[in-house]
C-alpha cells in the first residue's frame, strides 16, 4: 500500500503531494521526480502490473490532475469474462518523464530534498495524507 504525504515550504509556501521517494501499491510502483522546467514535483510510474495482453498504454482520464495518486485503471464488467483472463505481468517504464512535457529535464527526488522553487529543504507531513493501492 503506497501513501501520499504533503510536503510544504515553510520560505516560499510551495506543497506538493508526493510520496516522497520510491513507493509501490499492488499493481503499480511510482518514484517522485523533480522537473527542471516546471519547477514541480510529480510521482509517476517506474512499474505496472497488468495482463499480459492489456495494450501498452495505461488508461488515464482526458485531464490531468497531479494531485491525485497514480493507479492504474483496469476495465471491469458485471458478466464473467468469456475467455480466461491472461496472467499478471510486471511492466517497467523505459525512463523518468515529466507527465506535463515528456521533454522536460526531470531527476529522481527523495526525501529529505530541497524545494524545487526556492531551494529551502522541504518538511513533511508527519501523517499520510492518502493511502492507495
Amino acid at each position: 500500500m503506497g501513501k501520499t504525504y504533503l510536503f510544504e515550504c515553510s520560505y516560499c509556501q510551495y506543497r506538493a503531494r508526493i510520496s516522497g521517494g520510491a513507493d509501490g501499491g499492488l499493481h503499480c510502483v511510482i518514484q517522485t521526480i523533480l522537473c527542471r522546467d516546471c519547477r514541480e514535483l510529480y510521482d509517476v510510474f517506474v512499474r505496472q502490473r497488468r495482463r499480459a495482453d492489456a495494450p501498452n498504454l495505461a488508461k488515464f482520464p482526458g485531464f490531468y490532475r497531479p494531485e491525485i495518486p497514480p493507479v492504474v485503471l483496469r476495465q471491469s464488467s458485471w458478466n464473467p469474462p468469456a475467455k480466461p483472463l491472461a496472467p499478471l505481468v510486471w511492466y517497467d517504464t523505459e525512463k523518468l518523464t515529466c507527465p506535463v512535457e515528456p521533454k522536460h529535464s526531470v531527476e529522481p527526488w527523495n526525501d529529505p530534498a530541497r524545494c524545487p522553487r526556492c531551494g529551502n529543504f522541504m518538511e513533511k507531513n508527519g501523517f499520510p495524507y492518502r493511502t492507495w493501492e
